[in-house]
């Protein structure tokens, strides 16, 4: 099984929680990308790494949002054959062409964690 997770409103909002959910997909052999709207690579790892995420350079996949727009998720979904995206923001979920978990606003945290 392949899962996709967002930065920015998902691992980047609620770290502790997707820390120990991801490292129990992967121990399980679940493969797992991340598949942000970032459009440097290197930014999104650098992200990653403040949160405490260790994700190998090729499974972080930077979709082309200049190109795409809101559709620009479903062309890596469908390239990386993902099964399962989380994803905070509804037209990426929407059109995802997979399963896809919306992670639900809290205005009582901030956008990342702190």
């Amino acid at each position: 099984m392949k899962l996709a997770f967002d930065i920015g409103g998902v691992l980047g909002k609620y770290p502790s929680v997707f820390l120990q959910m991801i490292s129990a997909l992967h121990d399980g052999g679940a493969e797992v990308f991340v598949l942000t709207d970032i459009s440097e690579k290197k930014v999104a790892q650098e992200q990653l790494n403040k949160y405490g995420f260790n994700i190998m350079p090729e499974n972080i996949l930077c979709a082309d949002f200049e190109k795409y727009g809101e559709r620009c998720k479903s062309v890596l979904i469908k390239e990386y054959g993902i099964d399962l995206l989380v994803d905070d923001h509804p037209g990426y979920c929407a059109d995802s062409g997979c399963v896809s978990l919306f992670v639900w606003p809290d205005p009582h945290k901030p956008y990342e964690s702190q």
